[in-house]
């Protein structure tokens, strides 16, 4: 599936998705930084960008891993607090959300799958 929309610079931009229902996942090849999460300065940490929340609202209205309930039963928070997203970057780095938090995903080992199987695409 592909998602256009605007990244840091106010350009058109594509991302490519990937969605795993049975492990409630979300994989985001996002090389023109569409949707990618920001490093906030001020707590150091990342956070979800507008860009992403435009994104998985449509997600969701589309019923997308919403287990068939109505787009509307689910907020935006609880439908993003249910799933999991991975979001791929060039120079091999992955972001993962999950649960409310993102983590930037360094050690190979332990999640060697994601980048034998998605980090290639990238």
């Amino acid at each position: 599936m592909e998602y256009r929309g605007l990244n840091l610079f106010d350009e058109i931009g594509t991302v490519e998705l990937a969605i795993d229902e049975a492990r409630k996942t979300i994989h985001i090849f996002d090389i023109g930084q569409v949707v990618t999460p920001v490093f906030n300065f001020d707590v150091s940490a990342y956070e979800l960008s507008d860009g992403f929340y435009k994104m998985a609202d449509i997600l969701r209205h589309k019923k997308i891993l919403t287990g068939q309930q109505a787009a509307t039963e689910l907020t935006l928070s609880q439908w993003l607090i249910t799933n999991n997203v991975y979001f791929y970057s060039p120079k091999q780095r992955i972001k993962k959300y999950a649960n409310g938090s993102i983590v930037e995903i360094i050690d190979r080992d332990k999640e060697q799958l994601l980048f034998e199987t998605y980090i290639e695409r990238v």
